[in-house]
């Protein structure tokens, strides 16, 4: 446990005041869907999801998309509470909204043995911001 907070202590030194913000804000937004996957149907988180973005277009969109992994993997990490991949998800799909980023969420299923698994991961400008390292392991049943 002190090696892990030494480590995130270190962390937070290098990446300075945005770097941390971003790390408070992406473990919020994971605490938030977490409570809102409990609470509310899957549908209306969908359709918060799949809301219009906002005004501007950040100018670098590839920095900006490693940023918000970055965040949000360091975030669930270091946490005291375990955030799946849908809250994780659905942090950096409204990190990256805010910065005027599309992002797709892909929602998968694969069967071990006789129990069904379910994963989802996010995409932005093609590439696979959050949950791909096992996504090649899934049907995708729907994209939203």
């Amino acid at each position: 446990m002190m090696r892990k907070m030494r480590s995130l202590r270190r962390r937070v030194r290098e990446v300075g005041p945005a770097g941390v913000w971003l790390l408070v804000k992406a473990f919020f937004l994971m605490l938030i869907a977490r409570i809102a996957l409990r609470s509310i149907p899957v549908k209306r988180i969908i359709a918060w999801k799949q809301r219009p973005l906002r005004g501007f277009e950040c100018a670098q969109p590839a920095l900006r998309c490693a940023q918000v992994r970055w965040a949000v993997l360091v975030a669930a990490r270091y946490s005291p509470i375990d955030f799946v991949c849908f809250p994780q998800c659905l942090a950096a799909a409204e990190l990256l909204g805010g910065a005027g980023i599309p992002s797709r969420l892909h929602y998968g299923v694969t069967r071990e043995g006789a129990k069904l698994m379910t994963h989802t991961w996010l995409e932005a400008k093609g590439e696979i911001v959050i949950g791909g390292e096992v996504a090649e392991a899934y049907s995708t049943l729907d994209i939203y």
